[in-house]
């Protein structure tokens, strides 16, 4: 997952990657949890949640440059590698939450990149180019006796991509939190924006209006909102879209969450579908703040 690398000033970089993987080694974490191997996506998987065409337009990049990556639309870049390193993301998220849904760990996180939460059915976009915590929803789903699971999203931009792919779905609750309005990326995720057809009311949108919000209002939005509306759905599994870029000191996002606040929310969620949770890495590019929010310390999936 790391071979998939842009230009070197890119927010989207390895050592995101590389950084929480050799940190988990360093604190002797191998000896206390259950390593769940990366493994790449199969194509009946993907196409849980993106078209045929899609997958076809990935897996040509596989003949781009080895020596450079190349600008694609927008904000996409790939590289000879990327085909291979976007599926093993999509895959490795898939297993875990294959994993916790069959009941052989109890909730897990995915350590993964590229990241997922803005690639739609048929557009990468936003880094992303597999939408994994979608994906890792529907595997889930197909896990006897997993009948509903709740995607929470508290990356600090709006995961279109998940509500895209989920939009019509009344099996999957998708509740993001996020910054919203003034041209923030990527413009998406209004108050208003409930579902389609047998998916009106399962899709929830907390847009914060100003940047600067930290733990205290993160946590009324579990009060009033987040809460209530898990307790109402009754997830079988809950997955995280778990973007660290709220975080104070992220070069984007403009909050300030601490880690004490994602643990905090951390351990909301792991009072619905008995604790049975899957997060999956998105953003967060300032690496200190990664490290900290995903320290099994201060974040309670992990332990």
């Amino acid at each position: 997952m790391e071979l998939h690398e842009g230009p070197p000033a890119h927010f989207e970089r390895p050592a995101r990657h590389a950084a929480v993987v050799a940190k988990f080694f360093k604190e002797g974490l191998e000896g206390r949890c259950e390593r769940v191997p990366a493994r790449l996506a199969t194509d009946d998987e993907l196409l849980l949640c993106h078209s045929q065409s899609h997958l076809d337009a990935v897996d040509s990049t596989f003949d781009a440059s080895k020596d450079e990556a190349v600008q694609g639309e927008g904000d996409i870049y790939w590289t000879t590698h990327t085909a291979r390193c976007a599926r093993t993301a999509a895959g490795s998220a898939a297993a875990v939450a294959a994993a916790v849904a069959a009941g052989s760990i109890h909730r897990g996180f995915a350590v993964v990149r590229p990241p997922g939460h803005h690639a739609e059915c048929a557009r990468a976009m936003g880094f992303c180019f597999y939408n994994n915590a979608a994906i890792a929803a529907r595997v889930a789903l197909r896990q006897p006796g997993v009948e509903r699971v709740l995607v929470l999203d508290w990356d600090v931009h709006h995961g279109n991509g998940i509500q895209d792919v989920l939009y019509d779905d009344p099996k999957v609750m998708y509740a993001s939190l996020h910054r919203h309005g003034n041209g923030f990326y990527p413009g998406t995720g209004d108050i208003d924006e409930c579902g389609i057809r047998e998916g009106v009311g399962y899709n929830v949108n907390i847009p914060w209006a100003e940047k600067g919000l930290g733990d205290a209002d993160y946590l009324a939005a579990f009060d009033l909102v987040i809460d209530p509306i898990a307790r109402a759905f009754n997830p079988d599994v809950v997955v995280v879209a778990a973007g660290f870029d709220a975080a104070e000191g992220d070069p984007l996002g403009g909050m300030k969450v601490s880690d004490q606040g994602y643990a905090l929310m951390t351990e909301r969620l792991l009072a619905h579908a008995k604790g049975r949770c899957v997060c999956a890495l998105e953003g967060g590019y300032g690496l200190r703040r990664v490290l900290c929010h995903t320290d099994p310390h201060t974040t309670p999936s992990a332990r």
